[in-house]
């Protein structure tokens, strides 16, 4: 049965100059990153076979190849130049060809990159492990899946509803959660993170996940009411985003923790937790990517 080395092997296999820093990530990080690749090595085997591993590594190599260019786009335009959002859906999100890879980069990079370990701290110890017991857990634009997958592996108590808009992020997530043994606790669906607001009940959740979605839409600031009306009284919300970040999908651009910040407080949340990384940028820069995570509980 194969472990989070599996990964790593791959990822020496395909790229000489990326896997350094993600074995030392993770050598630096054993015990945190093992919880998360563990699972997600079994799982990964059990749904896909051995070919898995290469195409994971190949898809966090193209994806990181991709952030980079992106960048470097960025830094010459000085705004973010993103395609209209009818493209980002029909070539993104719509696109199995490239929205598989580009899932198996989405989770390796907690696991593999230093400006990510913070946040998977802080979604185990002040989120997962401070849920009240029994729990309803929402992940918003959940992708992949295994945010929502290793919140039941970690509480055996919990039942997590994971929605998204991609059909082929979810297909991954729901092959994912039959091979996980979860699927009696963990469902996954298609559905538009936003419209969810209008047709449940409020404060039907405990916990809710919104793991990098803000960026990804052209006007966030109603994401956060949407939010905090499903959020039961005493439930916490992990939340996370990415500063100054440019990707092909990014299409608003946070420059300030505060921004972010201020769009929950207006709507009711309060930030009981915030950590923000960065990644390592050339001197001269004019931009300083970060990716930014916080614990929100209602006011």
């Amino acid at each position: 049965m194969k472990n989070a080395e599996a990964f790593l092997v791959a990822l020496e296999r395909r790229s000489k100059l990326l896997a350094p820093r993600a074995i030392a990530t993770f050598a630096a990080n054993r015990e945190l990153c093992s919880w998360l690749l563990d699972p997600l090595a079994r799982w990964a085997e059990a749904a896909y076979g051995e070919k898995a591993f290469e195409d994971a590594a190949l898809g966090y190599v193209k994806y990181c190849l991709g952030v980079a260019q992106a960048q470097a786009i960025y830094e010459r335009a000085g705004r973010y130049t993103p395609e209209s959002m009818p493209e980002i859906t029909s070539g993104v999100y719509e696109d199995a060809g490239y929205m598989i890879p580009y899932m198996w980069a989405a989770i390796l990079i907690y696991a593999f990159w230093p400006s990510m370990i913070s946040h998977l701290a802080l979604f185990r110890h002040e989120f997962l492990r401070q849920l009240p017991a029994d729990a309803a857990v929402l992940e918003l634009a959940c992708g992949h899946g295994v945010l929502s997958l290793l919140a039941a592996e970690e509480r055996p108590d919990i039942r997590v509803t994971g929605l998204d808009i991609s059909a082929p992020g979810v297909a991954v997530a729901n092959r994912l959660c039959t091979a996980s043994g979860h699927s009696g606790r963990v469902r996954f669906g298609v559905a538009d993170a936003l419209q969810l607001d209008k047709a449940q009940q409020p404060g039907a959740y405990q916990g809710i996940i919104s793991a990098m979605l803000a960026e990804h839409l052209p006007t966030p600031a109603p994401l956060f009411p949407a939010i905090a009306r499903q959020l039961a009284p005493g439930g916490l919300v992990f939340f996370s985003v990415a500063l100054e970040s440019a990707q092909r999908d990014h299409v608003f651009e946070f420059h300030t923790e505060s921004e972010p910040l201020r769009m929950a407080e207006e709507s009711g949340l309060r930030a009981s937790r915030l950590v923000s990384d960065a990644s390592a940028v050339a001197a001269k820069s004019k931009f300083l990517p970060r990716s930014t995570a916080m614990i929100l509980r209602a006011r």
